[in-house]
């Protein structure tokens, strides 16, 4: 994720003419979207970690279900973006489409 991060970061640096403009603002939205949902990632693990991994009141089938479960809200957390982003994907098309 790090590599990804400076990879666009680097790329958004050269781009230089007024007619990169446009494109420049965009990338630097995607990177602000990215470094927003990274730390929350980062915060989120650390709570799980410190919540549940570290609490020696807790049996280890109490941390494996807790496990599973958080296991499960982050997976469904991201197909539910991934959903969201191939839906936005999809609306300029099916616009098109309706106009033509």
């Amino acid at each position: 994720a790090h590599r990804a991060l400076e990879l666009l970061e680097d790329y958004h640096s050269r781009l230089s003419t007024p007619q990169d403009r446009a494109l420049r603002s965009a990338i630097e939205r995607v990177i602000r979207i990215f470094k927003s949902r990274l730390f929350q990632a980062l915060l989120d693990i650390q709570e799980f970690y410190e919540l549940t991994l570290l609490d020696e009141s807790k049996t280890v089938q109490q941390k494996t279900a807790e496990t599973l479960l958080i296991a499960s809200k982050w997976e469904q957390d991201n197909a539910i973006k991934a959903n969201e982003v191939s839906v936005r994907s999809a609306w300029p098309d099916a616009s098109k489409r309706v106009r033509a």
